[in-house]
């Protein structure tokens, strides 16, 4: 049976890593989906993406990451923690 504090550490650890990999394409789609209707500010996920380095660096595809972590990181633990559980109560083999 695997120590409780250890899944948590990994699976908080694993929301931690869900956030870089993902915040880069949340902050385009946000952009994306933020620009006004009557001016096109950007054509497209690439040209956004672009633009936006070109504005603030590559450092601002992660602006808003301790957000995005905090919503992330619970989610990702509860999921986590819940299918060991799960696996344990019907005899399966951990993850």
């Amino acid at each position: 049976r695997k120590d409780v504090k250890t899944s948590f550490i990994s699976a908080f650890v694993a929301g931690f890593f869900m956030t870089v990999t993902v915040a880069p394409s949340d902050m385009i789609r946000t952009k994306l989906m933020n620009q006004p209707t009557d001016v096109k500010l950007y054509d497209g996920f690439v040209d956004c993406a672009k633009k936006t380095v070109a504005e603030g660096g590559v450092l601002s595809l992660w602006r808003g990451f301790i957000p995005i972590w905090a919503r992330f990181a619970p989610q990702a633990t509860l999921q986590l923690l819940s299918i060991e559980v799960i696996y344990d109560v019907m005899g399966f083999k951990g993850i």
